[in-house]
């Protein structure tokens, strides 16, 4: 997963000893008949440069949106439901992209680059 996400520039601001334990994360949490189908780095409840959750990894499968961050002490994974997803949007500034997960439940916004942005959201 972080190959892929380096390899199509979705990914920003952390190192790769991170990003591969942030991903192990995703990858012990899914279910054997769960498939990835898109997965990116971000900066997770993003509200501005110096407001945020860090970096987080991502993965969309073909039954819900995972995200992970492993920490020093301990880990952080949310899942949500494709079913519980109400819309996705993005909006991108001069250097950075927002993609908004609007959930049942609550909203997440996810900067990362923009030409990354640009590539997930044509997808």
């Amino acid at each position: 997963m972080y190959k892929y996400c380096i390899d199509n520039n979705y990914g920003m601001g952390t190192d790769k000893s991170w990003a591969l334990k942030h991903f192990q994360l995703i990858e012990k949490s899914l279910g054997s008949d769960e498939e990835i189908l898109m997965c990116f780095i971000g900066l997770h409840n993003y509200i501005s440069s110096s407001k945020h959750d860090s970096n987080f990894a991502y993965a969309v499968t073909n039954k819900r949106i995972i995200m992970a961050q492993k920490k020093m002490l301990g880990e952080i994974i949310q899942t949500v439901s494709l079913k519980n997803v109400n819309d996705i949007t993005m909006t991108t500034g001069a250097i950075t992209g927002i993609i908004t997960i609007d959930t049942v439940k609550e909203t997440f916004n996810v900067a990362i680059n923009k030409s990354g942005a640009d590539l997930q959201f044509s997808r």
